[in-house]
This record gives structure tokens, sequence and C-alpha cells, in this order.
């Protein structure tokens, strides 16, 4: 491709990650449908219609096309093969629609603003939480968050083998937000907090741990810096922070072979 070609589709193609990419899938899905009504008008003349099959195929290679040419993270472009695909399916079973109702809100309860933050929900292992535990500062009133908290098993893991310090758990999504908070009920060292952690202040904790996505690290990190006390340390599982060197890096020696990052403020 040319070089001025490719710097004018790039331009084009900025504004866009400014939206959320559920925003874009969703246009792309649009573009696609009027592409291929716009086909299968062209072949009226020639008395050629599409069989459904067919149809269903052109469409998903439609938005397919039109998301890769988007910038649309590599995962969506299943997604997007496959939505038109799987909405047909659905509505083939004839399902009441109070199921619809209750999985739509069993989503939103479970996910809640994963559409702009694109962070969706992440559960970490036993295996994490002994990591975690075991590279912990060992002075006792420690202070520790847990960004993005999910079910709080990580808060009442740390909770249950550290009892001389506090855990708390940051969680926006209300499902999460309430198993963690009965997981943690009868716990006087542990807290799940319903709310969004950019919005809480990092200094308050001398450990702080998150497991959220590649996307949100790099500002997070600036806000870790921003806030958190020298000495402090900050943790990540499986993302690390682009550019920046870790302190430690300790394998979790499972089959993903993922890591905990470590940073010292």
């Amino acid at each position: 491709m040319p070089r001025q070609l490719s710097l004018h589709l790039n331009a084009m193609t900025v504004p866009f990650k400014r939206v959320p990419p559920i925003a874009v899938a969703g246009l792309a899905q649009v573009l696609a449908l009027l592409v291929c009504s716009v086909l299968a008008l062209a072949l009226l003349p020639w008395d050629m219609r599409f069989s459904i099959g067919a149809a269903l195929v052109l469409e998903s290679l439609c938005a397919v096309a039109i998301s890769y040419f988007l910038r649309l993270p590599s995962w969506w472009l299943l997604i997007q093969a496959l939505f038109v695909p799987a909405l047909c399916l659905v509505w083939m079973l004839a399902l009441a629609p109070e199921w619809y109702l209750a999985g739509f809100m069993l989503l939103v309860l479970v996910y809640w603003s994963t559409y702009t933050t694109q962070v969706p929900l992440y559960l970490s292992r036993r295996q994490v939480w002994q990591g975690v535990s075991d590279h912990l500062p060992p002075q006792p009133g420690l202070r520790f968050a847990d960004l993005g908290s999910g079910l709080g098993g990580l808060v009442h893991y740390l909770a249950r083998v550290r009892r001389d310090s506090h855990f708390s758990g940051i969680e926006a999504a209300p499902l999460p937000y309430w198993i963690g908070k009965l997981r943690t009920l009868f716990q006087a060292n542990a807290v799940i907090q319903w709310g969004d952690f950019w919005r809480s202040d990092l200094s308050a904790y001398d450990v702080v741990f998150a497991y959220l996505s590649p996307l949100p690290m790099p500002t997070l990190w600036e806000k870790a810096q921003r806030e958190m006390r020298p000495g402090s340390l900050f943790i990540s599982y499986r993302f690390a922070v682009p550019g920046v060197a870790p302190t430690a890096v300790i394998e979790m020696r499972d089959m993903g072979r993922t890591q905990l990052y470590f940073w010292r403020l």
C-alpha cells in the first residue's frame, strides 16, 4: 500500500479509537447490512437472489472487513463474524421474550460498564492469590487494594492468611460486588467497596493490585505514580505497563505461562 494512502486511512480511523469498541462494532454491522442490501437490490433486475446461508456469510464477511478497516482489536473480528449467524440461531429457537430480558439483565449486572472501560470480568486463581501473598511486605498494618476485585477471591484469601493487615476491594459491577461483599462479610480486616477505582485515592494504600486488561495499564501507571507514596508497591497480574521495566517478575508456572509484575514506587 502506498505510504500516502496508508497515512490517509490511518487518519480516517483515528477518531474511532476514542469511541467504545462496542459502538464501532455496531456501526460496522449496520454498514455491512447496508452493503448487503444494496448488493441484493442491484441483483434484482437479473432475477438473482441470495440464499439465507449466502446472505449470512456475505454479511459476516462484510462486517469483519469493515471492522478490520476501523481498526477494532483482533478478538472483535471473531465476534463480528459470528454475531448475525448467532442472532439468527437464537431467533430460530423461538424463546419467550422474558428469557432475552433475563439474559440482558444478567449481563448488565455482571459486566456493567465494560463496554466503556474495556475491562472484562477476569477471575484470578488461588495460585495467583498465593503468589501475591508470598511477596507482600512482611510488616503488620499493611493496607492493600485490589482494583476491580471481581468476586472478591483475592481479598478474601489475603484477609484470611494475613490477619495483621487490612485488605480492600473496589468493584463497579453490581453482581460481582455483592458476591464479594457477602464473601468477606465476617472478615474484620476486609472490605469490598462499590465504585470506580479511578476515583479512589491510591495514597491510602501500601500495596495496589490490578488484574485488568492491556488498555488501561498506561493510564493506571500514571495514576499510581501520581498518587502512591514512595516505597509502596504496585502489582499487576498478566498485563505489564508498556515501556516500564518491572522491579520483579514472578512466573506463575501455569498452562498460560502468566506472570505477576511488581513495581516499587
